[in-house]
């Protein structure tokens, strides 16, 4: 999976948005680089769902990722309702009419996130029981690891249903805001990830046994 590719390119939109800003770009030159991040993000979830068609637990345990960003992974990614928690503060101030829909937005997400979760636990919870079965001699072994087989094929449903959810808030938010609040959104967002992954590099260059 090319994600350091992808995250070099993620840096240049984000640099693009930054001088937008802060340049005082035309409206219409910012909405185009709000375009064309989301874009970018889209194109991420592509390749994912390319990846865990060959290999979803490679895919949902992070490890195209730096350590801290796979720390903070949920079902292959960033979980919804954080990401509204992460560029809230840089959106404001919201009219009223934005802010119930953003309360809204993040309500949903989280009921989703919820049915997300029930449905791993559930999957945890028979592959538990299926192997428990077979090494107690309850089952038939060939029979019970077909099964499990055949049921963590929707684990690869999950993830892309986390997708799904994924892109429908980063859609959803840009249509809430203005222009140039979506631009600061998706600039925060942005810089957030790129904090997590320098704190990964830190992490990793620390000198043994410093934080003991």
């Amino acid at each position: 999976m090319e994600y350091a590719q992808w995250v070099e390119e993620q840096q240049m939109r984000i640099s693009q948005l930054r001088n937008a800003l802060h340049g005082n770009a035309h409206d219409a030159e910012v909405q185009l680089l709000v375009a064309n991040t989301l874009n970018h993000h889209y194109r991420l979830f592509q390749m994912k769902a390319g990846v865990g068609k060959a290999d979803i637990f490679y895919l949902i345990s992070g490890m195209w990722q730096t350590p801290i960003e796979r720390f903070l992974l949920w079902l292959g990614g960033f979980k919804p309702s954080e990401f509204i928690n992460v560029i809230l503060p840089q959106i404001a101030p919201l009219s009223e009419e934005q802010f119930l829909s953003v309360y809204d937005l993040q309500l949903s997400c989280q009921q989703a996130e919820d049915a997300l979760n029930q449905g791993m636990d559930k999957l945890q919870q028979f592959m538990f029981h299926s192997m428990r079965l077979i090494s107690m001699g309850m089952a038939s072994c060939n029979t019970q690891l077909v099964s499990a087989l055949e049921k963590l094929q929707s684990l690869e449903t999950l993830v892309n249903q986390a997708d799904n959810l994924r892109q429908q808030t980063l859609q959803q938010m840009c249509r809430i805001l203005t222009t140039r609040q979506a631009a600061r959104g998706l600039l925060a967002f942005g810089d957030f990830f790129q904090r997590l992954r320098e704190l990964s590099s830190i992490w990793a260059a620390r000198p043994y046994g410093i934080y003991n």
